[in-house]
């Protein structure tokens, strides 16, 4: 399994993103396995946000949360207490913004690699996790 990153996921649903297409195949790739992604649950607002800021669009953004919600290919994961403070911890000491050190810190207690398309979230991460490009 891998972490997936916000940056994959708005890449996979909107065309005309950078990296649609790599994101696309590696997120077809994926389903085609069976096998379910992981992410913490600040996914959901992250998406929602860029998928209506980004296209105007608030209507698309509730469609693409129901369908997220209502799948099995992702596994959802709380941002608890011990990851709070693990992010803290990564964005402290590697200058990762805050929600982009919840994503590293939830690969890094999972044992997971995490997949992005953020290339400062990709380059600082590799000192905590393994890190990749769809």
């Amino acid at each position: 399994m891998a972490v997936m990153d916000t940056s994959v996921l708005v890449a996979v649903i909107n065309s005309h993103e950078p990296g649609h297409i790599s994101s696309f195949n590696w997120f077809s790739n994926i389903l085609s396995t069976g096998v379910a992604v992981s992410a913490p649950v600040i996914l959901l607002a992250e998406t929602a946000a860029a998928i209506s800021r980004g296209q105007n669009d608030p209507e698309r953004a509730y469609r693409a949360i129901r369908l997220l919600t209502e799948t099995d290919y992702i596994m959802w994961y709380p941002v608890n207490q011990a990851l709070a403070f693990r992010s803290a911890e990564i964005a402290a000491d590697y200058k990762i913004r805050g929600c982009d050190a919840i994503f590293v810190a939830l690969a890094e207690q999972l044992g997971e690699e995490l997949v992005t398309l953020d290339n400062e979230q990709l380059t600082r991460s590799t000192a905590v996790i393994s890190a990749r490009r769809p």
